[in-house]
């Protein structure tokens, strides 16, 4: 308490001067480092850095032999006694891959500063394509790479998660966003992202099969109404009011009232109905759900059922589908 009162008994100037004077020796520079520099510079690594993830360090590989990698603000840094303290992985991708790459590198760092390195909030792949341009959320992001997935032992966030897939993921999104954003209106912040994305995929192949005209399904409601319809059940075990008039869950509707008392079953509320697993659930009984097949049992699906979600067509156009068809959601 008493140094942190005489910090706050300095002027501005004598707070810069003593700031210019405890880091008067620290040098920040661009260096293009190649492997051989790297090697060296690997070779002063401190003995208690943290070890090595292989998957960044492979990440990093396809990244620059992609030539996507680019100089960033993240530094290669060393402390006062010229030991490396920030900067490993990097390094030695440009040793594995043999190739020259751009670096922010800072030297005489006081020691105390790897005790900071890494605690900031780390940029994920829904703030890397809204800095890239192209405004999307974290939930978005998941619901798209969700709809986006194969059927396996991994789930859509975890098939699609490295900077080498920002593309492909917002290129996706542009094509749906519509929906996306429609749905965020009904103030369904609750509702899980595995449920959106089932039901986008609903939509999405029942616009796909209206414009081409193939398909008929066992109901009459539209890609909105159907895919609004999927979730109020889903989400509340309840059926969506349509044009003001509450409906009854029918035989054609079953398959999302069974998903939804899956999802009840207290045996199964830890994993938050978010597993690999549950995705192929729900994608079973979201299938069902679009063709209006009565069903008293689902079972997970093998392979995706739906068509694959990344070459459907874009899905946006004006959303006129009436709010009251959502009411049940939270």
């Amino acid at each position: 308490m008493l140094q942190i009162a005489k910090v706050m008994t300095l002027t501005a100037q004598e707070i810069t001067t003593k700031l210019t004077e405890q880091y008067k020796d620290v040098q920040v520079g661009i260096e293009f480092i190649t492997p051989q520099q790297a090697q060296i510079y690997m070779n002063r690594n401190f003995a208690n850095n943290r070890k090595t993830v292989l998957n960044n360090i492979l990440e990093l590989e396809r990244e620059m032999k992609a030539g996507r990698f680019t100089l960033s603000d993240s530094a290669i840094c060393f402390n006062t006694e010229n030991i490396l303290v920030n900067g490993q992985h990097r390094l030695l991708a440009v040793i594995k891959t043999g190739l020259t790459q751009p670096f922010i590198v800072i030297k005489n760092l006081p020691d105390k500063s790897k005790l900071i390195m890494d605690v900031g909030k780390s940029r994920v792949m829904s703030d890397r394509i809204t800095v890239s341009g192209i405004r999307i959320t974290r939930k978005e992001c998941s619901i798209i790479r969700h709809a986006m997935s194969k059927v396996n032992n991994t789930t859509g966030t975890e098939q699609f998660s490295r900077p080498c897939h920002d593309n492909i993921v917002a290129q996706t999104f542009v094509k749906h966003d519509q929906f996306l954003a429609y749905v965020s209106k009904l103030h369904c912040s609750k509702t899980r992202a595995i449920f959106i994305a089932a039901a986008l995929k609903i939509y999405a192949e029942m616009i796909y099969n209206k414009r081409s005209g193939k398909r008929k399904l066992n109901h009459d409601m539209t890609p909105k109404e159907r895919a609004i319809h999927f979730l109020n059940i889903v989400s509340s075990g309840m059926a969506s009011p349509i044009n003001g008039v509450d409906k009854d869950i029918k035989p054609v509707d079953r398959a999302a009232q069974l998903l939804f008392n899956r999802t009840c079953d207290s045996s199964l509320k830890a994993t938050y109905w978010n597993s690999a697993d549950a995705w192929a659930y729900t994608l079973r009984a979201a299938h069902h759900f679009m063709c209006g097949t009565d069903t008293t049992y689902i079972r997970q699906a093998l392979d995706d059922p739906f068509k694959p979600f990344i070459e459907l067509p874009s899905t946006n156009e004006i959303m006129e589908i009436s709010t009251t068809q959502a009411t049940n959601l939270t």
